[in-house]
């Protein structure tokens, strides 16, 4: 049975869940390399540093680095899908349409597809 899993933050905690559970996934308990987790431990690490003490002024200090916060997840999502292989479905958490959605990258809409995996920034042509 596959097990699915996505990349997505809260503040606190580690960056994976379990889809469709409350479990939040400590990444050094998956079979990925210790590369990745130090990847995935930075990108939760730098996303708790955007709470403020007053939480609805929390937020990143640019659009720039929001931007390139988001891109590095996405760099992760599919290190953690190719790391992880066929036994896993990995689940990123991108806005469309106004709303969130979970997103595996078989189930990508083109235009996501075209905005974030066609671009030079992102190092990812497919």
């Amino acid at each position: 049975m596959t097990k699915k899993i996505k990349l997505y933050t809260e503040y606190g905690g580690w960056p994976l869940w379990g889809v469709g559970e409350i479990d939040n996934i400590d990444p050094a308990t998956l079979p990925i390399t210790q590369s990745l987790i130090n990847r995935l431990n930075q990108w939760q690490s730098t996303y708790n540093a955007t709470l403020a003490d007053y939480p609805p002024e929390s937020g990143f200090p640019s659009k720039e680095a929001e931007e390139e916060w988001y891109r590095e997840g996405i760099r992760l999502w599919l290190q953690l899908q190719q790391e992880l292989g066929a036994d896993y479905e990995v689940y990123y958490h991108f806005l469309y349409k106004g709303e969130g959605h979970l997103f595996t990258l078989g189930q990508l809409p083109h235009e996501l597809r075209t905005q974030w995996l066609n671009d030079d920034t992102t190092d990812l042509q497919s």
